[in-house]
């Protein structure tokens, strides 16, 4: 969930024609509204602002409406002006206290929020665009290549690093086999974006007009139908009382697991009203619950978008002053103490990824994926690359590689996102292609949504080499039951493969459980379980490939997959082109596989 508030703000300053006469006008709304910020109206601002307006509330995120091309390509041009004109006023000597001024007078007049949450999102971001602007001579067109992709601004000067393969040859591919019948297999649990609120209040506002309700900020309900209940709510995140429920039903029902993937984020979407010290806060319940019903299991963890503050920063360790992420890593790995022995922690604290041995013959690598968050605007002073992740995951892949060893890789967002930077998921495409043999298996969060994406050999096209598990959420927001994913994985043997045999999803229906009342504990059921329900030979990659072909002409199975998709809440905010689309992409630079599946985009 993209929760960035302060550059799109100041860029919808900035709406309109890149022609020089709206440049003009443009640049004195802006000297006006520094000016003059008590003199300002709706009329400050070029007319063509109004074409953005249908999709200014919430910044298009909370209920996202199809943007038509031109609105893109429109919005595309007035971020590289209105970046400019930012980056001249800072240069100028303007201190960031006017810039800030001028874009809450912006988010009031275009009802982009409500006043509080535009001031306490527009402040909380500004330190960090003040650092930005201080330490690098930034360009709209670099900016709005990495912030909007798409092909906005200098995508090819953004896009054109690459990581260096090994000179290893490449080991002749061995096609996958199902393990002989009895082998031992583990068992895998991996939960994903708890979003966890310890401000929800029953009875508060769950329908109000903000990017998160069911707060005690947002007042009591209007109505019995917009009060929040005890067990949560489709509008929401999730109260602590039910992530407990949550650990504890997982505890009494699956026993004994043989290690738990967390894949990040922690906190609520309270953006606006955030902190340092709040967001540890929810970061220490999750951990202090998993461990209260989990003490010995082995517990592996990967960062999501949220755990920092503001949300989505994340700076790399080359970054000094207050911005470095030190206060992040340094108490996350205090909290983690019980996960991960100390050679792993000091990795992590630097930029917040790991590796760690579960065996000679398993290796657990945490990617940290806010490297390639095009909402994480350090990408601006570092985007080749960032922290050097890539590459030293080359290098690990490649001693496991060299060892026989094979790989699990926890990640938070899926490198095919729209909000990952196309370059970073080519390359991570390239290195999971290239350690095809190696990786066994990848995990990963982020969209809310029950998926998966499938990765395709460079050289043929046709073949598919590997694919990534993308869990369901934990939390309710928006509009989908809380779940929890379980994994039977060929392991535990001399000679195991550690690729996944099969996956189940479990759910419980948050209206039922509100119906039935507090005292009575929510029903879970197993809402699928992969090769039985989707109709799948195995989990293997080709397996994948051909589930999403046949979904492609299969109303039926997609029907089927789209009601797992959505945890079992009837949804129509996505076009089947755009969920399939996402099932065979890893980089949106290139979504050529969509298209050979399904056709030009609509």
């Amino acid at each position: 969930v993209k929760c960035a508030l302060l550059f799109p703000l100041l860029l919808l300053a900035a709406q309109g024609l890149a022609d020089n006469t709206f440049e003009e006008r443009l640049r004195d709304s802006i000297w006006s509204l520094i000016q003059n910020p008590e003199k300002a109206n709706i009329s400050t601002f070029p007319e063509e602002l109004n074409a953005l307006k249908p999709f200014a509330r919430h910044l298009n995120l909370k209920e996202p409406k199809k943007v038509p091309g031109q609105v893109k390509d429109l919005l595309c041009n007035a971020c590289i002006i209105g970046i400019e004109a930012i980056v001249d006023l800072f240069l100028l000597g303007y201190d960031i206290t006017n810039i800030e001024q001028v874009a809450l007078i912006v988010c009031d007049l275009f009802n982009i929020e409500d006043h509080d949450v535009c001031d306490g999102a527009i402040h909380n971001y500004a330190p960090q665009l003040e650092y930005i602007l201080t330490n690098r001579r930034i360009t709209g067109q670099h900016a709005c290549a990495i912030v909007l992709g798409n092909g906005c601004g200098d995508s090819e000067s953004v896009n054109s690093w690459t990581v260096e393969m090994p000179s290893d040859p490449k080991p002749d591919v061995v096609l996958p086999q199902p393990p002989a019948e009895g082998s031992p297999t583990m068992k895998i649990l991996q939960i994903s974006d708890v979003h966890l609120d310890l401000s929800y209040t029953i009875g508060s506002n769950a329908g109000c007009d903000l990017p998160n309700c069911c707060m005690n900020v947002t007042g009591d309900a209007d109505k019995p139908e917009n009060a929040a209940q005890y067990w949560g709510d489709y509008r929401c995140d999730l109260p602590a009382w039910t992530f407990r429920h949550v650990a504890k039903h997982i505890k009494e029902t699956h026993g004994d697991i043989d290690y738990i993937i967390i894949t990040g984020d922690y906190p609520a979407h309270d953006v606006w009203i955030q902190s340092r010290q709040n967001n540890l806060a929810h970061t220490k319940t999750v951990v202090d619950t998993v461990n209260e019903y989990f003490a010995g299991t082995p517990i592996y963890p990967s960062m999501g978008n949220h755990e920092s503050f503001p949300c989505n920063s994340y700076p790399t360790s080359n970054v000094d002053g207050n911005e470095n992420p030190a206060w992040l890593y340094n108490q996350l790995a205090e909290y983690f103490s019980q996960w991960l022995p100390e050679e792993q922690l000091e990795m992590f604290r630097v930029d917040g990824f790991y590796s760690i041995e579960l065996s000679p013959e398993l290796k657990i690598i945490g990617v940290n994926s806010n490297m390639c968050l095009t909402y994480n605007f350090f990408l601006l002073l570092e985007w080749q690359d960032p922290g050097t992740e890539l590459a030293w995951l080359v290098q690990e892949l490649l001693a496991s590689e060299l060892k026989g060893q094979k790989v699990h890789l926890l990640s938070h967002i899926p490198p095919g996102n729209d909000d990952c930077l196309g370059s970073w998921g080519r390359e991570f495409s390239k290195i999971i292609n290239r350690f095809e043999g190696t990786v066994m298996a990848q995990f990963y969060g982020h969209t809310h949504n029950d998926e998966f994406m499938v990765f395709y050999d460079s050289e043929d096209k046709d073949r598919a080499v590997n694919f990534g598990f993308v869990a369901p959420s934990v939390t309710t927001y928006t509009n989908l039951n809380p779940a929890y994913r379980m994994y039977t994985v060929d392991g535990g043997y001399e000679g195991a493969s550690y690729r996944v045999l099969e996956s189940e999803t479990y759910i419980f229906n948050m209206a039922e459980a509100n119906s039935a009342g507090e005292a009575t504990e929510p029903e879970w059921y197993k809402l699928y379980t992969a090769t039985q329900d989707l109709g799948m030979e195995n989990l293997f990659p080709q397996s994948w490939d051909k589930l999403v072909r046949d979904m492609a002409t299969d109303e039926t199975l997609y029907n089927k997959f789209y009601n797992y998709y959505n945890q079992d809440v009837p949804q129509l905010l996505r076009t089947k082109y755009d969920i399939i689309c996402s099932l065979v992409t890893t980089s949106n630079l290139d979504r050529s596989k969509c298209e050979e599946i399904l056709g030009p985009a609509p």
